[in-house]
């Protein structure tokens, strides 16, 4: 769809807006002027940082309220100031569907969950069971009612939040990177349903997100907010990734694959063969979890400097599986063997210092109150000197871009900063294997090429680099991939090899990378 084809008559209008929290000086964003259009799509772009998800939470007025912030200027919804709306109107009018689906739940089982969100609006208990079966039916998740949230897949939980907020007939929906924790081809399914509500209901679309390829169909206008939080750019697509690619790339924004022309993260590398030096061996590994089993008979090695990615759909055992290779989960069957040694047998002391492990989600690993206490934490508890501890933290902080926010809460980071700190508590010192759980989510094109100039370079030294991801383009510049099917190794062999199996990548809900695909928009036969 093109801009042509919606009419223009303004929804919200933001008016030299300006917001800052108050343990910051400078502010977030400043003196933002933008129009946003009834039954238009919008894509909003920027840095990692830069107040992409704060702004969308003034724009429904849950920020500054929510949290220790101030704002200037006024947003203007439907010709009404937003500051005039009633508490908890303006969430009704303006939906929002979170990074996280999680964060948005509070019951148990669907049904419960779509009721709770009728009841609270003061809907006739007569009519909730029909208006809870038709939104399932729209988003794809009929007959699941009694299903309960936790054992739903990533996909299928934002579907269930984004039923949620539909339930409230929202004139806008903000999606704050939806995709961002789903594999491949759910990414895709759920961009094909945003597009099919969208033209249902004739509603505003905001998204936010670091990648834009797959939504170029859909979206009519991109907006680019710049690391000193202003409007860098306001275009329709092809006229802004064709004309402003210069921009863009400062501003740490990926360029889809079709405009840009800098080499694939794959041609960017000099690659180093692994040894044949075994860091880690697992054998015959099971795991179950309440009588449910979540792997099963896993067998793989991984060589010193060798990248090696884990890949496989929402719910595959990925993450399962890392934990068990750091030894924070206990297999049921089988072994983990460092150098040949049983995890189990190792001192918890000694096997910290030999394999660094970075969490998916970041707040899981922090434990203390300012970003500088995170990076030296461990360093204190290795007897680093104040001298060496103070230079390595610098470094680091340099290195991941925290410098600003020494003296920050980690919890008050943004989602990509807070990833970024979460890499940099396992650096401060270097361990035979580091194992990453989505590193590069939330993080914008500048971040994660830094991040993985990093990574490769502790690759060369003889560092065993393991990934989970679902970013196909950060998988095919692995040494090798493991492909996690229904708890089993489907897959195991070179990034190529992979690629040429179309069945496999169908069955495993995988794509090959921008970089392979031939022809625009393969999907392999999951989207029509």
């Amino acid at each position: 769809m093109t801009q042509l084809n919606r009419r223009q008559q303004a929804l919200l209008e933001v008016k030299d807006f300006s917001f800052w929290y108050e343990e910051n000086i400078a502010p977030l964003f400043q003196h933002l002027n933008v129009t946003l259009n009834q039954n238009e799509v919008t894509l909003l772009m920027g840095a990692s940082g830069t107040g992409k998800s704060s702004l969308a939470l003034c724009l429904n007025g849950l920020y500054p309220e929510a949290v220790e912030g101030i704002a200037s200027g006024e947003i203007v919804y439907n010709g009404k100031n937003i500051m005039e709306f009633e508490k908890g109107e303006l969430t009704q009018e303006i939906g929002i569907v979170f990074q996280d689906p999680d964060s948005q739940f509070c019951m148990i089982t669907v049904e419960d969950e779509l009721a709770f969100t009728l009841e609270n609006i003061k809907v006739p208990a007569l009519e909730i069971h029909a208006r809870i079966k038709k939104i399932l039916k729209a988003v794809g998740m009929e007959g699941f009612e009694q299903h309960k949230i936790h054992e739903l897949s990533g996909g299928q939980k934002q579907k269930i939040a984004l039923a949620a907020v539909l339930l409230l007939k929202p004139e806008m929906l903000i999606l704050d990177e939806p995709t961002a924790n789903l594999d491949p081809v759910s990414s895709l399914e759920f961009i094909q349903l945003v597009e099919k509500i969208q033209k249902d209901h004739q509603i505003s679309v905001l998204i936010i997100e670091h990648q834009a390829d797959d939504w170029l169909e859909l979206i009519d206008r991109v907006l680019v907010i710049s690391r000193d939080g202003r409007l860098a750019a306001d275009d329709v697509p092809m006229q802004l990734f064709t004309k402003q690619k210069q921009l863009l790339e400062q501003e740490g924004v990926f360029l889809p694959g079709d405009y840009s022309s800098q080499p694939t993260l794959r041609e960017r590398w000099i690659q180093t063969e692994p040894s044949r030096k075994r860091i880690l061996s697992i054998r015959s590994l099971s795991f179950s979890y309440r009588n449910h089993e979540i792997l099963r008979k896993v067998t793989f090695d991984v060589f010193a400097g060798e990248f090696l990615v884990i890949a496989g759909e929402n719910g595959a055992g990925k993450s399962t599986m890392l934990q068990l290779m750091a030894g924070l989960l206990s297999p049921k069957a089988g072994n983990v063997c460092l150098f040949d040694r049983p995890l189990a047998k190792w001192k918890e002391k000694a096997l910290r210092k030999r394999i660094g492990f970075v969490f998916q989600n970041p707040e899981h690993q922090f434990i203390t109150d300012t970003v500088y206490d995170e990076l030296t934490f461990g360093m204190k508890l290795n007897g680093v000197s104040d001298q060496e501890m103070e230079k390595a933290a610098a470094d680091l902080m340099e290195q991941f871009h925290l410098t600003p926010y020494r003296l920050n809460n980690p919890f008050s980071l943004s989602g990509g900063q807070k990833r970024r700190l979460s890499v940099a508590t396992v650096l401060d010192e270097t361990p035979d294997i580091l194992l990453f759980d989505e590193p590069t989510f939330g993080q914008d094109a500048g971040t994660t090429s830094e991040l993985m100039d990093y990574v490769m370079d502790l690759k060369a030294k003889g560092t065993a680099i393991v990934f989970v991801t679902h970013d196909m383009n950060i998988a095919d510049t692995a040494d090798n991939i493991v492909v996690l099917k229904k708890g089993k190794v489907a897959f195991s062999g070179s990034p190529d090899s992979l690629w040429k199996q179309k069945g496999l990548l169908y069955e495993a809900r995988l794509r090959m990378p921008a970089s392979v695909r031939k022809g625009k928009g393969e999907l392999h036969g999951l989207i029509h």
